[in-house]
């Protein structure tokens, strides 16, 4: 699958059920937008709580939230952030972020696609991208978008991210996603795809955490920590990353 062909399938969650494809709860718009939105202050609450024993980001100046979706976030980091940026592939989550989070002062939201991010170099003190690397269809782009986020993060800070490092073989044949990419190029609309025939579009991968951590350490980040973020049962393993970047990097 294209990085043109994953924006699409965003765009189309971003105009069916935004609350939903942030959460994976409360289907077809039975989100309340205020509940909605104390899961993101929730978060990260708890990531900053989490983040205090590694002394890391040195200044809470600017935060990165690679893969914002609708800003769930958003409110809750620019409270302890000067500046939050946040950027998506998906046209109509970033159109949502914006009016969700028209009255925060120094929040931008950006549309961004392929394996290149459109910053500078050194410019967070942390990033941050929770569940997003796991829907970047092809592996070798998401260790180049890993990159980027390390690039763009100021020596010193920290970098957060999470990514399935393994599922179950007979959860790697996602029926749902599989017949709903059908449907659709065929003909069928999102919306009886989604309402009707209960299919929805996002794909899920996964990257061993041995290759992760090979990578970083290849372009000289250091792992701080990783932590399994699923019980040892689930047949979808998740990890999560605490990445810094020396100042000799």
């Amino acid at each position: 699958m294209s990085s043109k062909q994953n924006k699409l399938q965003w765009d189309a969650l971003g105009q069916l059920d935004p609350f939903w494809a942030m959460t994976g709860t409360h289907k077809r718009g039975t989100w309340d937008v205020d509940a909605f939105m104390q899961t993101g202050d929730r978060q990260v609450e708890a990531v900053l709580q989490d983040i205090k024993r590694f002394g890391r980001p040195m200044r809470q100046d600017s935060v990165l939230d690679f893969g914002c979706g609708v800003g769930r976030l958003a409110r809750a980091f620019q409270a302890n952030f000067n500046r939050y940026v946040g950027l998506d592939i998906s046209e109509s989550l970033i159109t949502k972020a914006r009016e969700l989070n028209a009255t925060l002062p120094n929040a931008s939201f950006e549309v961004s696609i392929g394996d290149s991010l459109n910053l500078a170099d050194n410019r967070f003190d942390l990033v941050y991208s929770w569940a997003v690397l796991q829907h970047v269809p092809d592996r070798v782009v998401a260790l180049r978008l890993l990159e980027e986020l390390v690039r763009v993060l100021r020596q010193d800070g920290l970098l957060i991210f999470s990514a399935m490092h393994y599922i179950a073989p007979l959860y790697r044949l996602q029926p749902r996603r599989r017949l709903y990419a059908l449907l659709k190029s065929i003909g069928f609309p999102d919306t009886v795809l989604y309402y009707r025939l209960n299919l929805y579009p996002q794909s899920v991968q996964y990257i061993p955490q041995h290759r992760v951590v090979t990578h970083l350490e290849a372009i000289q980040a250091r792992v701080l920590n990783v932590r399994s973020d699923v019980p040892p049962s689930a047949p979808h393993q998740v990890r999560v990353y605490y990445v810094t970047k020396p100042s000799s990097a």
